[in-house]
């Protein structure tokens, strides 16, 4: 029996860093007003001045043959929650008190993802300024140039004459339901074989394997035992991955062995260590 590997996606990546401070406001800057006064109106996002820091990203992004990144709902509606609370508070944060903490605010979104950053910034005179003072702070620009992410969310907030906005960034995975997910693995299995001029086992279909997979989620665990005590199983391969498609180290040694077949169960779910949500995958041979 193939010992079960183990293969883990990676970590969340936060940047938690602000763009511009107080001290950095021009010096004719005054007092930040509160974002709402009793009985006025609620304040108004500026979707015109959102298109423009995304068309401004992207364009940095160009400039470095760094693929576009697309706007996500999702993370406009966490980018635009956060930047109320900022105008509310009159200050720029990544955390108010009360307030989830960034993975968990996207997650509340039900994007899923696996790794997010943000940038966050005032600025009195034009959101054209506020992205410059991103791009000149080290920090604020890796998050905008990182070739990982793929989605972006911009909230723009104007309270009097202060603009307050929030860029999250996001690495959003491939969304398949979990016939797709397994079928996606089960292509890359059979790619594998090919490539490494071995014959494919044929897959199999067995249907409490989506069930172990979600209930590895639930437990935030993986777990081979129950896998091994269905009828004929003798090997167990499970894993985490944001693409079904990727696969682990572990399947050299289940691929290259003599096995008459395989059957596979997929979910995605997100865990206490997955808050944007993973595939589960749970693999048996015979």
């Amino acid at each position: 029996m193939p010992r079960p590997q183990i293969a883990r996606s990676r970590p969340f990546k936060l940047l938690c860093v602000l763009a511009l401070t107080a001290s950095s406001l021009p010096a004719t800057a005054r007092v930040v007003p509160s974002a709402q006064a009793p009985g006025s109106n609620p304040p108004q996002f500026d979707s015109a001045a959102e298109a423009q820091l995304v068309s401004l990203i992207n364009q940095e992004r160009a400039k470095q043959d760094i693929a576009p990144l697309t706007v996500d709902d999702r993370l406009t509606q966490a980018a635009q929650k956060h930047t109320e609370l900022m105008a509310q508070h009159s200050t720029i944060s990544h955390q108010f008190p009360g307030e989830p903490a960034l993975e968990m605010r996207i997650a509340n979104e039900g994007l899923p993802f696996d790794s997010v950053s943000e940038n966050v910034g005032l600025n009195n005179r034009s959101v054209a300024e506020v992205h410059e003072g991103f791009m000149n702070s080290p920090p604020h620009r890796a998050a905008l140039l990182d070739p990982t992410y793929n989605v972006v969310g911009v909230g723009v907030l104007r309270s009097g004459d202060v603009i307050y906005v929030t860029e999250d960034f996001a690495h959003r995975p491939p969304e398949y339901s979990e016939p797709q997910a397994e079928a996606a693995a089960e292509a890359a299995i059979a790619k594998y074989a090919k490539a490494h001029g071995i014959l494919a086992p044929g897959r199999r279909t067995e249907l409490q394997l989506r069930h172990l997979a979600c209930n590895m989620a639930l437990n935030d665990k993986l777990e081979s035992q129950d896998a091994m005590q269905l009828p004929g199983v003798h090997g167990v391969l499970v894993w985490t991955a944001d693409d079904p498609a990727k696969l682990p180290k572990g399947i050299s040694q289940v691929v290259s062995q003599r096995v008459s077949g395989y059957a596979l169960g997929a979910c995605f779910a997100p865990s206490v260590s997955h808050p944007g949500g993973v595939y589960w995958i749970v693999m048996v041979t015979y």
